[in-house]
């Protein structure tokens, strides 16, 4: 995580990134997860706060304790797969609302995703 922004808070902006690493394979199944220490440091917050996005994760089902081993990456394969819809999906909503709020008409968004795609391609 490279900047918080100011309108979410720190807790949840963390959630969301490892999140985001669980769905891109970074964090895979059954993986142990850095000590809270490391991760607190790692992310440049104070460690409840890191305790605090950990916990969230473990109420989600991404993350699980072993008792005496630390927390681990869930190994729920259908859990991730519905994780790496799921944010595409926020994604491209929220990209949406971007480019209605902006007066894009509806059926001008494509044009523009085509546009951008081809330009993306030739580079």
């Amino acid at each position: 995580m490279k900047n918080f922004n100011n309108s979410v808070p720190i807790f949840q902006q963390i959630v969301d990134d490892m999140l985001a690493q669980i769905a891109k394979g970074e964090l895979k199944p059954g993986e142990k997860v850095q000590s809270v220490r490391i991760l607190a440091a790692g992310y440049k917050v104070n460690p409840n706060t890191m305790q605090k996005s950990l916990e969230k994760l473990g109420e989600m089902g991404f993350l699980y304790a072993e008792r005496t081993s630390g927390r681990f990456v869930t190994e729920d394969e259908e859990k991730i797969a519905i994780l790496q819809n799921d944010i595409p999906m926020k994604m491209t909503s929220g990209f949406l609302q971007e480019m209605l709020d902006f007066g894009v008409k509806p059926q001008e968004i494509k044009n523009y995703i085509e546009r951008g795609l081809k330009n993306d391609t030739s580079n």
